[in-house]
């Protein structure tokens, strides 16, 4: 079977990019993320020799995320505390935030790139603009000690974590990025405990939660203002797969 095959470290993370289809990126434990154009009709022969080789991390190699507006413009973060943002047509890090001191556990841009959200395994969401090299925006997170997400609610300030209370409970909470100090909200989300990756679908006002290690999808509508006036998540079906 062909392979891309160039990393000396087990793949941590791949990321399609969003504007071209052949182009993925790959992060791996060997410190390095690298970038591969797909043959057009997909991999006829193994490959080794990538099209770009970012090079940077001083560790592990945890999570990508394609600028949203800008082309050639990649995130990634590592077991080194740091976050990098690359232009990968000159294989170079425009810019290095290295204040995370945890494990990320999630990333990802808002929905023009202006701001970057990172959750750590020391519960603390960092909310930062790469463009004007700000010091980020530091909050606690979620109090549980099971991995975090977090989504940006369409093109609002606002953003979605997903996690734990300190009794298990999986719960969602509501930032406005503007002032995160605070939560909006924070709720109790529904009774699994299951860990979870999520996507909010701003079009349709949905959040999709899928569940790792689970036959099934859930699909939560946003109520922008609930009875409370307060942003609330309202369960409206799941699929179950094969």
């Amino acid at each position: 079977m062909p392979l891309l095959n160039g990393h000396k470290g087990a793949i941590q993370d791949i990321e399609f990019s969003p504007f071209h289809d052949n182009c993925l990126a790959t992060a791996s434990a060997d410190g390095t993320v690298k970038i591969w154009m797909i043959p057009e009709g997909g991999l006829k022969e193994t490959i080794t020799n990538c099209d770009a080789d970012l090079k940077g991390h001083s560790k592990k190699v945890m999570l990508l995320k394609w600028h949203p507006t800008a082309e050639f413009t990649l995130g990634s973060t590592s077991m080194d505390g740091a976050v990098k943002i690359w232009d990968v047509q000159s294989e170079s890090s425009v810019y290095s935030y290295d204040n995370l001191n945890e494990v990320p556990w999630a990333m990802t841009w808002n929905y023009d790139g202006s701001q970057l959200g990172v959750i750590t395994k020391e519960r603390k969401m960092h909310i930062f603009d790469p463009r004007q090299m700000e010091a980020a925006m530091i909050t606690k997170a979620h109090e549980g000690s099971k991995a975090q997400r977090l989504t940006w609610l369409g093109d609002s300030s606002k953003i979605l974590t997903q996690g734990w209370s300190a009794f298990n409970e999986r719960q969602y909470a509501v930032y406005d990025t503007r002032n995160i100090d605070t939560p909006l909200t924070i709720k109790k989300l529904d009774n699994n405990n299951l860990q979870a990756w999520i996507h909010f679908d701003d079009a349709s006002n949905v959040l999709y939660v899928i569940n790792k290690g689970a036959t099934f999808t859930q699909f939560f509508y946003l109520h922008h203002a609930g009875s409370d006036g307060l942003p609330n998540l309202q369960l409206i079906d799941q699929y179950k797969g094969l």
